[in-house]
């Protein structure tokens, strides 16, 4: 082959190759215009001696640039076999100066072999590293075909690209913070500790190749120290050295032009291939066949190799448009093979002969499949963090909104009530007022806590046979104030047939109240609400229709999102955190309904529909609604333990206002100084206190006076299952949530004296 015939198939190949005369002088054959771009040479080093046009830069005190590679080119030749080379220094002189540019190279020498079996060729495949290369690559690292991480001075992982996740089985985010030995603990006492240890605690580079036997595959691996640890380059090479162990048998059997170029484009993961002018493939590397799902693409045509008709008319017309125009094409392109739907990047480029004529087509084409996936990944990551960061603003500027609503008025009536010759109905309206501004806020809280407790899987159900016909009338009871206050005109149409259900009767009054409440706020003072209860089948229909503002049909799903509260730049104050709706609709999931809306349009009024499934019963009881007169406390003595002094004394009052003997201590020790005198016989214990914790004061009365029948009950803003049950484990009998419902606590102090009354708490299981 002459020098011509070897330039005109390696030089515009993409990558470093040069081509090494296997004679004394290393003489230099050809090489890629990749090559001589980087090296800053052109043809006229053809036919020259290699170490003449590459000579060792003087200045280098640690040179062995020409030593190493004279060393491992003796060794292809000597061996017969592919040579690695250790990554090395090798300057290269820069245009028309006696100056040298620092490089870095890693580099393999592959023999060639005549048909005789005797060597006539040395392919050389470079590799650059320069220190700017270096970083500019780690703008592409997403793009790159390896494996890239980077690990810490404790061995974290730091950053690990999307390749990495891909050759090592993982998803992406599975490594960040860990540790590498513990993910990988059979690495130890391998080459890979040896190199690591070496890059991070000496600072030096290291390019070797091992075998781990965890995952039985061989591994290319090239570490840089970096300053906040190390880097490491790495691919999987169990393929490439079966390949290339094979490689010497594969060689005798070919000419001498396939030994030739096969040697350099079957190491390379992208598709290689030539077309001639009547667009009969020529070559296909081994990736490519596999791809294709073919042993021998020669002479075959687009259709032959399984493309679709437009794909092969595509490619035909732009092979065509490369002889014609004499200059390369690109594209991107998806293509359906033996490894599934992949989209590729290609390029066409011309090949031409000695005289200039285009006699061929070359291409090389790239997998950009999980490029693309990674980077629609961060995109869609990016949108979700986006929307979730408004989300979160959204709900911020809420619930600051809806807590302080309530604080005005608060505040408000605490200064009238500082005012004497006050009169009784002006009283009368003030504590009204503050009543309703604290049960809102407890209700605030209440439905933050219900939305925890969702999520969290931990809120379940009491079920039993419920009469459809008393939940509507406790939700109605719960939200006819609000209903009231802005004059609306409440319609109930509810038939006179016992419609039962199973469920959660405190549960689903919580639903139809949530249901009652928007109506109330969504719609202009004095509307109509209207409250149907129909049969459908097997279920129970339940609406609720009012006559307000309406909404786009398109905008009723997101209605249903958590903290969707509609418009907030309205003029209209709708109130609550915007978590009412989405609250409904799980409460109905879990009750095997489901909870529809439906609007005409703005100003057109809204309807909302929960369907239940109906229960067959014989159960015909209801409910006593005639509550019992709160009795008088006369026999309980009560100590009251909580480090907020208003809030102590306040209850302190309450109590006594009711007939119990009250004794108030501020801390853990005053409170069981106080207990040992006093004897009391119920403790209400604030659990969140300074010095000794409410559950530490329960531990210790319940350890020096085991034999004294005292109840505690633990009052506490702390209301998560696992706040009630630490509490049992301390000791405590019952468990109530601050602020505390004063006939509530009255009931279960009576009940516990026996006055009556009846449990207003379930003891603490």
């Amino acid at each position: 082959m002459t020098p011509s015939d070897i330039q005109r198939l390696f030089g515009p190949l993409p990558g470093l190759f040069l081509i090494i005369k296997a004679d004394a002088d290393f003489t230099i054959a050809g090489a890629s215009e990749a090559f001589l771009k980087a090296t800053c040479t052109d043809a006229g080093i053809f036919g020259r001696k290699l170490f003449e046009v590459f000579p060792a830069n003087p200045d280098d005190v640690h040179a062995s640039s020409v030593k190493n590679t004279t060393h491992s080119l003796r060794q292809c030749i000597a061996t017969r076999r592919p040579h690695v080379m250790e990554p090395l220094r090798y300057d290269v002189r820069r245009p028309g100066q006696d100056t040298y540019e620092e490089r870095y190279w890693t580099a393999t020498n592959s023999p060639v072999f005549n048909a005789q079996g005797g060597i006539d060729y040395i392919v050389q495949t470079a590799e650059l590293a320069s220190a700017r290369e270096r970083r500019d690559a780690v703008a592409i690292l997403e793009s790159i075909t390896e494996g890239f991480y980077t690990l810490d001075r404790q061995w974290r992982y730091d950053y690990v690209n999307s390749e990495a996740h891909r050759i090592l089985g993982r998803h992406p985010g599975d490594l960040a913070g860990k540790v590498i030995w513990q993910e990988y603990p059979g690495l130890r006492g391998t080459e890979f500790e040896h190199f690591y240890r070496r890059t991070m605690v000496e600072r030096e580079k290291s390019s070797f190749t091992a075998f781990y036997a965890d995952q039985q595959r061989w591994y290319e691996v090239t570490t840089f120290p970096a300053p906040e640890g190390m880097s490491v380059y790495f691919r999987n090479v169990t393929e490439q050295r079966r390949l290339t162990a094979e490689r010497g048998t594969l060689l005798a059997e070919s000419e001498r032009q396939k030994r030739i170029y096969e040697t350099a484009l079957n190491s390379t993961p992208d598709f290689v291939y030539v077309f001639d002018l009547e667009h009969r493939a020529l070559y296909a590397n081994d990736a490519l066949l596999k791809t294709w799902g073919v042993a021998d693409v020669r002479g075959k045509k687009w259709m032959d190799l399984g493309y679709e008709q437009w794909h092969a008319d595509l490619h035909d017309r732009e092979l065509d448009e490369v002889i014609q125009t004499r200059a390369p094409i690109r594209g991107e392109i998806p293509f359906s093979g033996t490894t599934g739907k992949r989209m590729y990047d290609y390029i066409f480029a011309p090949v031409f002969d000695e005289h200039g004529e285009v006699v061929a087509v070359a291409g090389t084409t790239r997998d950009i499949t999980d490029r693309q996936a990674a980077e629609q990944s961060i995109q869609e990551q990016a949108t979700r963090l986006a929307a979730s960061d408004r989300a979160k603003d959204d709900f911020l500027a809420t619930l600051s909104h809806e807590l302080r609503n309530p604080l005005a008025p608060l505040r408000n009536s605490l200064a009238l009530l500082r005012r004497d010759g006050l009169e009784a109905d002006t009283l009368a309206r003030i504590h009204g007022i503050m009543e309703r501004q604290v049960n809102h806020l407890v209700r605030l809280v209440d439905d933050l806590l219900e939305v925890s407790r969702i999520s969290r899987g931990v809120l379940s159900l009491r079920s039993e046979p419920v009469e459809v016909a008393a939940v509507v009338k406790t939700a109605v009871e719960t939200s006819n104030p609000l209903l009231q206050s802005a004059g609306h005109t409440l319609v109930l149409d509810v038939p006179a047939d016992t419609l039962w259900v199973e469920g959660d009767a405190v549960r689903l009054a919580q639903v139809l109240s949530n249901l009652l409440n928007n109506a109330a706020s969504y719609t202009d003072a004095g509307g109509t609400v209207t409250v149907t209860v129909r049969r459908a089948d097997a279920q129970v229909r339940i609406s609720v229709k009012d006559t307000g503002i309406g909404m786009e049909p398109a905008a009723i799903p997101h209605m249903f999102e958590m903290f969707s509260r509609g418009n907030r730049d309205s003029a209209r104050h709708q109130g609550g955190l915007g978590i009412g709706l989405a609250l409904a609709r799980r409460l109905a999931e879990m009750h095997q309904g489901t909870l529809e809306a439906h609007s005409d349009g703005p100003g057109k009024g809204t309807e909302f529909t929960l369907r239940l499934p109906l229960v067959n019963t014989g159960s015909a009881g209801t409910a006593d609604d005639t509550a019992a007169a709160a009795p008088r406390l006369e026999k309980t003595r009560v100590l009251v333990v909580d480090d907020n002094v208003d809030a102590g004394d306040t209850l302190a009052v309450i109590l006594d206002m009711l007939g119990a003997e009250v004794r108030v201590a501020r801390d853990g020790a005053q409170a069981l100084e106080t207990f040992a005198a006093y004897q009391p016989s119920v403790v209400l214990l604030d659990i969140g206190m300074p010095g000794m914790n409410g559950y530490e004061v329960a531990r210790a009365i319940r350890n020096r006076f085991p034999a004294h029948p005292t109840v505690l009950v633990a009052l506490t803003g702390w209301g998560q299952e696992d706040d009630r049950r630490r509490a049992s484990e301390a000791g405590f009998d019952h468990h109530l949530l601050k602020p505390a419902e004063i006939e509530a606590l009255q009931k279960l102090l009576a009940d516990m004296e026996g006055v009556g009354g009846g449990k207003a708490l379930e003891k603490i299981p």
